[in-house]
């Protein structure tokens, strides 16, 4: 037997050169993000973030304070949870330090990627809002204020955010706006060479009045007049009765008509067709008539009203987000009973929202009412549908009763075939009479 050699094993190929990866490596998320501010323009040099009680709430909150223009509030603004966005912050030119990391591949650039899509715009907020705290009663209960100078009230603000001491302390300025609008909301009188200051709520209702009717000029926003005005206005609209068409009627006489006709001829079938198609087109004639009949409204708006209603929504606005609890309360029952008259009357909409409740009451009860007419419509179907399952049950359960129940034999006679057989009962009939010869 011949050898044979086998074929050498194929060489490995070289090792190939490792390339360097050139995909830069992203840093690391921050914890504490930076965030857009919206700030105002032609602002003092000595412009600085302030942390002052909140009016309403009495939390520590952030305010924008410039000498010249005075404190701005931050409102923020939200984007959707379904909508997916980010901001994409850059500066416009960049130090050399950053360059040159840059080029060393150790920072991508100068831009930052923030994930939450928040703005924070920065509004003007009236000072008078922010004093309130140290002017207002300390509880509901308390009604009997005293009169304090301009300096106790101070140190009563300051003791409330520390940060008013320093703004006090740095700016002259800012004393003397804040005795200008504290005359405005209060009651004053001389003691010597001071002025002593107590609050006047008559005069907090005239100043917020003032607002509200500044903020309710004209129309709100879409999205506003449609929630707060609109849907607060709308009229409900009221069903036709089931009585008015006449179809009860009609169905009456129809079934009358079937009950007579036991044994219908050809006359009587075609005077039931011609009764049912005429009383069918009396039906489509009352039906029609009766939708294409133009509907009266309930009630009507009278064109005060919704400016009236701009009025109270921008003033609840105004003390749901600026006053203390304990003067909330005392200047929502003052508006409603004040004589005076710069305070407008507002007894004309609360006597039509009252009637608009009314209509609403009753749109609802007579929606119920149908709902449960219906509701009852069905559950009888569904127990005449029960009814003939459990007959066709019942029925069922009979005969597999039986079929257990027979004998053995009677399966076997069940399996003959009995096509060419006579009947057990032909043996049994009567014999055919003969034949006379």
């Amino acid at each position: 037997m011949a050898r044979t050699r086998s074929k050498p094993a194929p060489k490995a190929p070289p090792p190939a050169e490792s390339t360097p990866s050139t995909i830069k490596a992203l840093p690391p998320s921050v914890s504490n993000a930076p965030k857009l501010f919206v700030l105002p323009k032609d602002t003092s040099e000595d412009t600085r973030i302030v942390t002052l009680d909140n009016p309403a709430t009495g939390t520590p909150s952030r305010y924008l304070f410039c000498v010249e223009k005075g404190f701005y509030e931050f409102t923020r603004i939200v984007a959707p949870r379904k909508a997916c966005k980010s901001w994409l912050i850059t500066s416009e030119g960049a130090d050399v330090e950053e360059k040159e990391r840059e080029k060393e591949g150790l920072q991508l650039g100068s831009g930052y990627v923030s994930k939450s899509p928040d703005l924070f715009i920065a509004t003007p907020v009236d000072i008078l809002f922010l004093i309130l705290p140290a002017l207002a009663p300390k509880t509901a209960k308390e009604t009997k204020q005293h009169f304090l100078c301009l300096d106790d009230h101070l140190d009563t603000l300051t003791s409330l955010s520390p940060h008013w001491k320093g703004l006090l302390k740095q700016f002259p300025k800012l004393k003397q706006r804040v005795e200008t609008r504290m005359q405005a909301i209060c009651d004053t009188v001389d003691a010597g060479d001071e002025t002593m200051y107590r609050i006047s709520q008559e005069k907090l209702l005239g100043t917020l009045v003032k607002k509200a009717e500044r903020m309710s000029a004209g129309t709100f926003p879409a999205s506003l007049e449609e929630k707060f005005i609109k849907s607060a206005l709308e009229v409900p609209i009221m069903n036709i009765k089931r009585e008015d068409s006449g179809i009860s009627e009609i169905s009456t006489t129809t079934s009358i008509v079937l009950e007579d006709a036991a044994t219908p001829s050809t006359t009587t079938e075609s005077q039931l067709s011609v009764t049912t198609s005429q009383d069918s087109q009396t039906t489509a004639t009352t039906v029609s008539s009766d939708s294409e009949a133009p509907s009266k409204p309930a009630l009507a708006t009278p064109p005060e009203i919704p400016h009236l209603l701009r009025l109270r929504t921008s003033f609840t606005y105004l003390t749901t987000t600026y006053l203390p609890p304990t003067l909330r309360t005392h200047l929502t029952a003052l508006l409603s009973v004040s004589t005076s008259t710069s305070i407008p009357n507002f007894a004309p909409l609360t006597t039509h929202l009252a009637a608009l409740a009314v209509l609403k009451a009753e749109a609802l009860s007579l929606r119920s009412i149908s709902d449960n007419i219906s509701h009852k419509r069905n559950f009888e179907e569904d127990e005449e549908r029960i009814a003939e399952r459990e007959e066709k049950k019942r029925k069922k359960d009979e005969d597999e009763k039986k079929k257990k129940n027979e004998s053995r034999a009677v399966k076997q006679l069940k399996k003959v075939d009995t096509s060419g057989m006579k009947k057990m009962s032909s043996f049994f009939t009567k014999a055919a009479p003969k034949k006379k010869a």
